[in-house]
């Protein structure tokens, strides 16, 4: 099942603030196309040119063969490729770079790849689009403000942040706080550039191997019918269902005022507090550990304070915690089921 057919109510929901005709004829690069943010704005972006008659074109980059869930259209070119090696002179209008490794597990991993794709590749795509004279949007993250005081929770754009730069995460924080440089280089330039920084994303779209918590817990408690946590799970975390990112997105890049937005739901859960939603939707015991693991240099509390965006596009309805989190379980069961039956 493609991703617009799954999340068809929820897309149907997205509000642009810009006359989406403006799309016509265009053609858009998406990178890190098979991800949760990448694969769901091909699917959107898709939808949308359907939709409305837009002819829209689309190229979708990836690491890796495309996910099954990505639609097939004549119109929609699909790339498999190591994106440090670069993508020869494509043509596009638009440029979205969503390719990271965002996953904690996969940026420990992969330190330097990390680096790169938020430096030299970023460099070497944002030339290209300056050659095309496309517009870009920039994926940043809400790691980049690192260790937040909490007399100043929910943060603002505004705060500079506080990273230490030997902590095994600082490779991602500190890696997206250079592309923000790199992006505001090129903006003094002439190109197009708009940065959102990303609170949590959820929802459809992620793949059976995603690492991130939400999902390594459903898998877990679908797997073995229990639950066991590896830390007490005091953190607080902000989230925001997928479709709503992806509107506020599309609405930063072709209608915003300003270049940096914070992009954030209004959900302020304790990972402890997922979990128990997750045992409870699925009926099965959670257990808490003796002892604690973690990954030095995880925030214990971070709140976005997404003011700026909901003042400027008059936001003021996301998709309830409750109903996206139901509607994530609902996709990695059938993640689960094509797993089983390969």
């Amino acid at each position: 099942m493609y991703l617009y057919e799954f999340l068809k109510e929820e897309y149907d929901q997205i509000k642009l603030a810009f006359d989406v005709n403006e799309l016509k004829g265009k053609t858009v690069l998406v990178t890190g196309a098979n991800g949760l943010i990448g694969s769901n704005l091909v699917n959107v972006l898709y939808y949308l040119s359907r939709k409305h008659n837009l002819d829209l074109h689309i190229i979708a980059h990836s690491f890796s063969v495309p996910v099954a869930w990505l639609p097939k259209d004549k119109n929609i070119q699909y790339m498999s490729s190591d994106l440090s090696q670069g993508i020869g002179e494509l043509s596009f209008d638009v440029l979205i770079h969503t390719a990271t490794y965002g996953q904690p597990k996969k940026f420990i991993q992969n330190k330097l790849g990390t680096v790169q794709l938020n430096t030299q590749t970023l460099i070497k795509l944002l030339q290209n689009s300056q050659k095309n004279n496309a517009q870009v949007l920039f994926i940043s993250s809400s790691e980049i403000y690192g260790q937040v005081p909490l007399e100043i929770m929910p943060v603002k754009e505004t705060y500079f942040g506080n990273v230490d730069t030997l902590s095994p995460r600082a490779v991602y924080a500190e890696s997206k706080r250079m592309a923000e440089t790199i992006c505001n280089i090129f903006a003094e330039n002439g190109l197009w550039v708009k940065i959102v920084r990303l609170a949590i994303g959820y929802g459809p779209g992620v793949k059976w191997t995603d690492s991130r918590f939400m999902n390594e817990f459903i898998k877990r408690a679908l797997n073995d019918k229990e639950l066991t946590m590896m830390d007490a799970g005091r953190a607080i975390r902000c989230f925001c269902f997928i479709s709503d990112i992806v509107e506020m997105m599309l609405n930063t890049l072709f209608a915003s005022k300003e270049m940096l937005y914070n992009l954030a739901g209004v959900d302020n859960k304790t990972i402890r507090q997922v979990a128990e939603m997750i045992t409870q939707d699925l009926q099965v015991p959670l257990h808490l550990p003796k002892e604690e693991e973690k990954i030095g240099g995880t925030p214990s509390q971070l709140a976005l304070d997404n003011s700026k965006y909901c003042q400027e596009f008059k936001k003021d309805t996301f998709i309830p915690f409750e109903t996206g989190l139901k509607k994530t379980i609902e996709w990695i069961k059938l993640l689960k089921q094509e797993e089983v039956s390969k």
